[in-house]
């Protein structure tokens, strides 16, 4: 159950490393650009900028080294931090170079038509965060970015909108009206569709967690045998439709439980249940059964359901033998650590079932209903009764694949059922 948690968690790594590996790629890039052909008139700058980019693919390659779960959080933070000072220093960068270079700003209008496509790009891959909030933090201060250059150019003097093609030719103050008009549309445009895809794969990343865990809640019940069957084949089982197959029904019940837990604490009562609880599953899937439920210190399990092994009858007498000597073993455990004895019964019956998903809207369970499971239930307690630990009916008997070591114990009355029916105490 741990790692469905963190399949969210780890997701948002893998987004936060992908972005590192993009940010560590560019400045790569940019660092070799600067290298070749350096093309600001500063020595200052160039040397800046091969220092920034130098600096920035050394620290994000730590994070891409080093990023895990346990510092995911810190890493993340750093990196929100990281990615718009990279792109406010190096825009601070190329600003210098240009105010001293070319204090009259020659072009400075026709700069809006290229300027917004570093800052767009740059919350672009804000989307590798895989976060929607973080995404909007992104948003906004790369708007408010694009924003001030704007600003800076419409705000000089010698600046002017113009929509005419020869005057934007001649003059670099002109500032072509269409161009930015279009621009803040498609920012806003990308700003809106980038938020959109971050917010629905959160979305996904939700239902997919979800899924995840009732997965493996689903996993808990069946067998990994009938667990991948069920995923890989067309089975379904359907919320709306129960229907009659035959089925092995088990029951097992510590003996004296009630007399048990009276000398045990809580934490010692829910330790002891589930130890009891995890040696019997282990045998029932290992005999393709299902845990159908748990019910105080008993288990329930079937065998055939949701669909047929073939073999259900014998699968679930295997099972029961399995479970003998589990119990076996486990005695011998908890007398060397000077702990109470524990016993059980087990009970078995086939027969018809209704299978299905049973329950309302608020609570369904898939589990089977019928004759057959109150008398599996009523043939685990007659073990007191009959003074053994494991005994089966003739309807089971009958099925199994080899001769049965048992006592015969025949017209025996269950109560609440009419006819007198055979059963078998098996000696294990």
């Amino acid at each position: 159950m741990l790692d469905v948690i963190n399949h969210e968690l780890n997701r948002r790594i893998a987004g936060l490393r992908a972005l590192c590996i993009v940010i560590s790629a560019i400045a790569m890039l940019n660092l070799i650009r600067w290298i070749l052909a350096p093309t600001a008139q500063l020595q200052f700058v160039n040397q800046g900028q091969m220092l920034l980019n130098l600096t920035s693919f050394l620290i994000f390659g730590l994070f891409i080294q080093y990023l895990k779960a346990s510092n995911y959080r810190i890493l993340s933070i750093a990196t929100l931090l990281l990615f718009p000072a990279y792109y406010f220093i190096f825009d601070l960068l190329i600003d210098m170079d240009t105010r001293y270079v070319n204090p009259e700003l020659i072009g400075l209008g026709r700069s809006l038509n290229t300027s917004p496509l570093v800052p767009m790009t740059f919350v672009v891959l804000g989307t590798l965060f895989l976060r929607s909030s973080l995404i909007i933090v992104f948003i906004g201060f790369f708007t408010v970015m694009f924003g001030w250059e704007i600003y800076q150019v419409v705000n000089d003097e010698r600046t002017y909108f113009e929509s005419n093609f020869d005057v934007l030719q001649r003059d670099g103050f002109a500032i072509n009206t269409s161009i930015l008009i279009i621009w803040m549309n498609v920012w806003v445009i990308i700003s809106i569709v980038c938020w959109s895809v971050v917010y629905l794969v959160d979305r996904l990343m939700g239902d997919v967690v979800k899924f995840e865990k009732s997965t493996a809640q689903f996993g808990r019940y069946f067998s990994p045998a009938i667990r991948q069957k069920i995923q890989e084949s067309d089975l379904e089982v359907k919320e709306n439709e129960n229907n009659s197959q035959l089925v092995a029904v088990l029951f097992t019940d510590i003996d004296s439980f009630t007399e048990l837990s009276e000398k045990m604490s809580s934490k010692e009562i829910i330790d002891l249940l589930s130890e009891y609880q995890d040696k019997m599953i282990k045998p029932i899937f290992k005999n393709a059964g299902t845990v159908d439920k748990f019910i105080g210190d008993s288990v329930m399990a079937t065998f055939g359901t949701p669909t047929s092994q073939g073999n259900d009858a014998q699968n679930a007498f295997n099972c029961a033998r399995e479970m003998q000597i589990a119990m076996r073993q486990w005695v011998k455990e908890r007398e060397d650590k000077q702990l109470p004895i524990v016993s059980h019964r087990i009970g078995i019956h086939f027969g018809s079932c209704v299978v299905g998903n049973i329950g309302n809207e608020d609570r369904k369970e898939f589990t089977v209903i019928g004759d057959v499971v109150n008398v599996a239930n009523r043939v685990c307690d007659i073990c007191k009764e009959l003074k053994c630990d494991f005994v089966v009916t003739e309807d089971l008997k009958n099925r199994l694949n080899e001769t049965l070591n048992a006592e015969e114990v025949k017209d025996y009355g269950i109560r609440g059922k009419k006819d007198k029916i055979t059963l078998y105490k098996v000696q294990t």
